[in-house]
């Protein structure tokens, strides 16, 4: 038989796993890192690059864009409904006037929040496997808009209990 050799059993490279999917643009199907186009509507995939040359991942980005429009849109319509209720002189429908402001602020800040945390989230996944860059940008994504959705959630809670205090 002659001389063998066996490499030993700690020389093997053991790779972690990794999910080299990703979403259609498009669509929204799944489909392959290295596909050109897309299986179920034929759009190209074409990937974003950063200066480093790494590609990134769309959804982390438009996640943190929309924390920042998110924290925007908070100031703004806080301020329009600080604004309404301070001139209005009627004292005695003053809380359900803030009561109704409270609840616009939610809800169109709300749904900002909401959507914020699906494109994170949507981020996060894509970027699981390191193929795609600016993971951290989705977690901070959610971190923004989590404690703004709290301290809203807190406003609108304050809110109703002073207006069921009125009555």
């Amino acid at each position: 038989m002659g001389d063998m050799s066996v490499a030993p059993a700690d020389a093997v490279l053991h790779l972690p796993a990794v999910d080299s999917r990703l979403s259609c643009a498009h669509c929204g199907a799944r489909m392959a890192l290295s596909s050109a186009f897309c299986s179920r509507c034929g759009f190209a995939n074409s990937l974003p690059i950063d200066r480093k040359g790494r590609p990134y991942d769309l959804a982390a980005t438009r996640s943190l864009q929309l924390a920042v429009l998110v924290i925007v849109a908070n100031i703004v319509v806080g301020a329009l409904a600080l604004g309404i209720v301070v001139v209005s002189s009627d004292t005695r429908n003053l809380v359900t006037a803030a009561l109704g402001l409270e609840l616009l602020h939610f809800i169109v800040v709300g749904g900002l929040v909401a959507a914020t945390i699906s494109f994170a989230v949507r981020g996060i996944r894509e970027t699981r496997g390191g193929r795609l860059a600016r993971r951290n940008w989705a977690v901070l994504s959610i971190v923004i808009s989590g404690l703004v959705g709290i301290v809203l959630a807190g406003s609108l809670t304050a809110t109703f209990l002073m207006f069921l205090a009125q009555r």
